[in-house]
């Protein structure tokens, strides 16, 4: 099953590692330092000019990436309950 994030993109949800609420964790060093890693490591996919509400992590073919969508977190983990 795929789960839609926003902005046209889709993701598996098997891939999913974890669905967050940005901001309940922006001021962690947790969630800066991974932020950081991905922007590093081109793996951080956020479209321009969008609300930041949630950040998504997943593992695809052993590479970890991160989504920033302006889906609530909410919104997003009802529509993966109901899959």
């Amino acid at each position: 099953m795929f789960l839609h994030i926003g902005n046209n993109i889709v993701i598996k949800k098997e891939e999913i590692i974890g669905i967050y609420n940005i901001k309940s964790i922006k001021d962690t060093i947790e969630y800066k330092d991974i932020i950081n890693k991905l922007k590093l490591e081109n793996n951080l996919i956020k479209a321009e000019n969008i609300e930041e509400n949630t950040f998504i992590l997943i593992q695809k073919n052993n590479e970890i990436k991160g989504y920033i969508s302006n889906i609530s977190s909410n919104t997003l983990s009802k529509r993966m309950e109901n899959m």
